[in-house]
């Protein structure tokens, strides 16, 4: 019997050709918390991020709001960007945040991906998806040593 679940969900949509903003969640039994992160695709680097904590436990949990602000200017790729904001928001702030904020990040090249996968896809459903990723990974450079490279 299974007595408590977590869901994180991160979704992205592209405001302009330059940036692209993830909507980030974790609801569990106890917790449930939501993020919006813009990140410029060309650097990686947070430009905006914004919080909301809907269920917590302390009335220190809602402080971690404004902790968020840590973020902007931490590139997704950077060594150890994944790290500096456990370090930064996860134990400043808040684990749960920087756990959102991390799983957005790792969606940056996934997202990326799918955009450009999605317009051949609309003009003709038969394309080869396998094909156009792995052609996608070896024109992108900056993608080299992720795990989209070596899959």
């Amino acid at each position: 019997m299974i007595t408590f679940s977590r869901s994180s969900i991160v979704g992205a949509e592209f405001p302009d050709d330059k940036t692209v903003r993830f909507h980030g969640s974790q609801t569990d039994h106890i917790y449930d918390m939501e993020i919006e992160v813009d990140v410029r695709i060309p650097e990686g680097e947070i430009v905006a991020i914004k919080g909301w904590m809907k269920r917590y436990t302390t009335p220190i949990c809602p402080q971690a709001v404004d902790v968020l602000q840590m973020a902007v200017g931490i590139s997704l790729r950077e060594e150890g960007w994944d790290s500096q904001i456990m370090r930064e928001i996860g134990r400043k702030g808040c684990e749960h945040f920087a756990e959102i904020l991390i799983e957005c990040g790792r969606c940056l090249d996934q997202a990326r991906m799918a955009r450009e996968l999605y317009q051949p896809v609309m003009e003709d459903a038969t394309i080869d998806q396998n094909e156009f990723t792995r052609s996608w990974v070896k024109e992108h450079p900056d993608i080299q040593g992720s795990c989209l490279a070596r899959s």
